[in-house]
C-alpha cells in the first residue's frame, strides 16, 4: 500500500513527552484541590454534627458532652457514645465541650487545625440570629 501513512516513532515520542509534561504540571494542582475539597467536606460534617447535637440536646432535653482529641470527635448523650473520625481536621489541644439541655454549648467555640492552619468553629450562632 503506497498511500497508507502512519505515525513515526519520533512523532509518538514527542506527543507522549508533551502529554507527560502537561500531566506533571496539572497533576499536583489537581491533587491539592482534591485535598482542599476533602478538608472542606470534613469541616462541613463537623459543623453539621455539632449543630445537630445541639438541636438534639434541646429536643430531647438531655445534655451532650463532646471531646475533641487528635483526629476524633467523641460525644455522649445519656448512655449513647459515638465517635466521628477525621483525616484533615485535628483538635489541638484536646478539648471538652458541653451542650446543655437548652442546646447552648460551653465553651462557645472549638479550636482546630485544618491543613496546617488554625480554624475556630463558633457555636451558639443561632442565639445571635434570633435576637
Amino acid at each position: 500500500m503506497k498511500g497508507a501513512r502512519g505515525f513515526t516513532l519520533v512523532e509518538l515520542l514527542v506527543v507522549l513527552a508533551i502529554f507527560g509534561l502537561l500531566l506533571g504540571l496539572v497533576g499536583p494542582l489537581a491533587v491539592d484541590r482534591l485535598d482542599k475539597a476533602r478538608a472542606q467536606e470534613e469541616w462541613l460534617v463537623l459543623e453539621r454534627t455539632v449543630t445537630g447535637l445541639a438541636f438534639r440536646a434541646f429536643a430531647e432535653g438531655k445534655p451532650v458532652s463532646l471531646q475533641g482529641e487528635g483526629a476524633e470527635l467523641r460525644w455522649n448523650i445519656g448512655d449513647e457514645q459515638r465517635v466521628l473520625p477525621f483525616e484533615q481536621l485535628f483538635f489541638e489541644p484536646a478539648q471538652q465541650l458541653r451542650i446543655n439541655r437548652n442546646g447552648i454549648a460551653t465553651p462557645a467555640s472549638l479550636a482546630l487545625r485544618q491543613a496546617g492552619r488554625e480554624r475556630r468553629l463558633e457555636l451558639n450562632g443561632w442565639l445571635e440570629e434570633s435576637s
